[in-house]
C-alpha cells in the first residue's frame, strides 16, 4: 500500500525491491507537475503530452541510475530534454507532411534511398510478428495508431506503468532482433 507520505526514497526503493505500485505511485505524483512544465516550455498541449510520455518512458529506462535523492530534478531533466528533442524535430518535419514522403516512399531523395527505407520498414514489420502479444499491441497501438500511453493502457485494461514497461521491452527486444539478423 503506498501511502501519501512515501518519499520519492521511498517508492524508489519499495519498486526496486518489486513493488510495481511504487513505481506507477511515484508516476502519478509528478504526471500534472511535469506536464505543466512540459506545456510551459513547448506552448503545446499535444507535444507536452508527446513529451511526458517519452519522459517516463526514458525514466524507466533508466530508473536504475538514479539516485533516489535526485529523483526530482532528474525527472525534470529527462522531460526538458524530451521537449528539446521535440522542438527540433517540429523544425525538421512539416507538420502537415505527407506519409509517404516521412516514410521516404516519394520525395526527393534518390530511388534507391526510398527503396532502402521501404525495405526497412518491411523488416520492421516481420520483426514486429516476432514479439510477444503483449509488446507488440503496444507498440502498434503507440507508433502506428499515435495513441498516448495512457488511451493504450486504458484499451489494453492495464495500469499506465504497465503499458510503459512492455513498450520499454518491446522496443528493447525489437532492437536485439534486428541487430541478429540486419546489422
Amino acid at each position: 500500500m503506498v501511502a501519501a507520505s512515501d518519499t520519492d526514497t521511498d517508492l524508489l526503493r519499495r519498486f526496486q525491491a518489486g513493488d510495481s505500485g511504487a513505481l506507477e505511485a511515484l508516476f502519478a505524483r509528478y504526471e500534472e507537475p511535469v506536464f505543466r512544465f512540459l506545456i510551459g516550455v513547448l506552448k503545446d498541449h499535444h507535444a507536452a503530452e508527446d513529451a511526458l510520455q517519452e519522459t517516463f518512458v526514458q525514466a524507466l529506462r533508466n530508473l536504475d541510475a538514479v539516485a533516489a535523492d535526485t529523483f526530482r530534478g532528474w525527472l525534470f531533466t529527462i522531460a526538458y530534454r524530451q521537449a528539446m528533442l521535440l522542438k527540433r524535430k517540429a523544425k525538421r518535419v512539416p507538420t502537415q507532411a505527407d506519409p509517404l514522403v516521412l516514410l521516404g516512399l516519394v520525395g526527393d531523395g534518390p530511388a534507391d534511398q526510398r527503396a532502402d527505407t521501404a525495405d526497412d520498414a518491411r523488416r520492421v514489420r516481420e520483426l514486429l510478428t516476432l514479439l510477444p502479444g503483449p509488446q507488440r499491441e503496444v507498440i502498434l497501438a503507440r507508433v502506428l495508431d499515435g495513441k498516448t500511453f495512457r488511451e493504450v493502457a486504458a484499451a489494453l485494461g492495464c495500469p499506465l506503468n504497465t503499458a510503459l514497461a512492455r513498450m520499454h521491452d518491446g522496443l528493447k527486444k525489437l532492437r536485439q532482433l534486428w541487430e541478429a539478423r540486419y546489422a
